[in-house]
């Protein structure tokens, strides 16, 4: 974690600002290309900026919870996990200066929080960064993220961009390169860890572990807010919608992205495809990890033969390795929800939030290798509504 993003992140519990104890940090040399870029961002080149915490911990001094930082992630979550217990053991030493004043968080997560932490840490292990993600190059990424959020330009000087749901972090880096400012990631799952590794070197990309119910950061944080393929795997995706879209500033565009019903019905095949779905979704996102594997082996294999149908009609479709495959195959059978919503109804929930200017995104804008999956599913864009507008509204 990057010092100065310290003061960007509050308590999920009380909303207060945290203070940093740091017991392992670095100095890192700043490049001239990076210094330039930072001072046109309007952000001072000072200890701060050039020193990466590797661990310690961000203390909430009104509710004496700490929370800890990890192998560069701030661990955001109101609620303990299996991480806490592990750098309880590594850090027994550094801790005893903290305690009993200072304990980890003890809420009791969303419904099904724990079942979806384990479920995508699972998906998302061992996901190499290697031009595709999916079934998608990494520059068809960032073409249909551009289209997704409709914003050729920054839309202010250096935007503040969050992405919920960042998975191995590859869309939160485009969009700092897109929008030439700092980008957050946060993820429920184990994943920012990889995503904190790979992207480490770079002190404009910031990633959290957080739950999309318990956000750490103050309201009205962001210009840019996005959301893709994650919020229908919560217990209630138009809760989840409700407590991410207030971090969009005045003014500021979301872009959420969910399961539609097309992805159900567009097809004879796809009806027989969801009935498997509905089956085995709730055996696999208990079973051990092994069962699932076996299970979603012959799964994957299928994946890979119809990858190969659709690369014959249109070759920017990248090939299905095996282990591609059954990520994907996971992504569909294993997740505890996986919920669809028609664009009407996410329309309804954006103009209830306070937006304006919704639109659905043209499926037809988007990349080819993409577009198919697209149109049967559900993207929509709105603009936070300013407060006199809101007022007037």
């Amino acid at each position: 974690m990057w010092k100065r993003f310290a003061t960007n992140l509050r308590c999920p519990i009380t909303g207060e600002a945290l203070a940093l104890a740091a017991f392992s940090e670095e100095r890192r040399p700043v490049s001239p290309s990076i210094a330039s870029r930072a001072e046109r961002m309007g952000i001072r080149v000072d200890n701060d900026f050039s020193c990466y915490v590797e661990s310690g911990l961000l203390l909430a001094e009104s509710g004496h919870v700490a929370y800890p930082i990890t192998r560069g992630v701030p661990v955001m979550l109101p609620y303990e996990t299996a991480i806490h217990r592990q750098f309880e053991r590594e850090y027994a030493l550094e801790l005893r200066r903290f305690r009993p004043r200072y304990t980890f968080p003890a809420l009791e997560p969303e419904r099904g929080e724990h079942a979806v932490l384990r479920s995508f840490s699972r998906e998302w292990s061992g996901y190499q960064y290697d031009g595709v993600i999916w079934d998608v190059s990494y520059d068809d990424n960032r073409r249909r993220f551009i289209a997704e959020i409709g914003v050729e330009d920054p839309p202010v000087p250096s935007p503040t961009f969050l992405e919920i749901g960042c998975g191995i972090g590859l869309t939160t880096a485009q969009a700092h390169e897109h929008l030439q400012g700092d980008a957050v990631g946060v993820d429920l799952s184990l994943a920012v860890l990889s995503a904190t590794q790979n992207f480490r070197s770079n002190p404009f990309l910031h990633f959290v572990e957080a739950s999309a119910f318990h956000m750490p950061f103050a309201p009205s944080s962001f210009d840019v807010v996005y959301s893709r393929g994650v919020l229908h795997h919560t217990y209630s995706t138009r809760e989840a919608f409700k407590s991410v879209a207030r971090y969009t500033k005045p003014g500021g565009r979301f872009y959420l992205w969910v399961y539609g019903p097309g992805s159900i019905n567009d097809t004879m095949f796809r009806r027989v495809a969801y009935a498997a779905e509905a089956t085995l979704r709730p055996v696999l996102s208990r079973a051990p990890s092994a069962v699932g594997t076996a299970v979603l082996t012959p799964i994957a294999l299928g994946y890979v033969g119809y990858n190969r149908l659709r690369r014959s009609a249109d070759s920017t479709v990248q090939p299905f390795t095996f282990s591609r495959a059954l990520h994907s195959a996971r992504d569909r059978f294993t997740p505890r929800f996986a919920h669809r919503q028609a664009a009407e109804e996410v329309m309804a929930w954006f103009r209830d939030a306070g937006f304006q200017h919704m639109e659905v995104v043209d499926w037809m804008h988007i990349p080819s290798s993409d577009r198919e999956d697209y149109r049967r599913n559900t993207g929509v864009r709105g603009a936070r509504a300013l407060v006199g507008e809101a007022e007037a509204s």
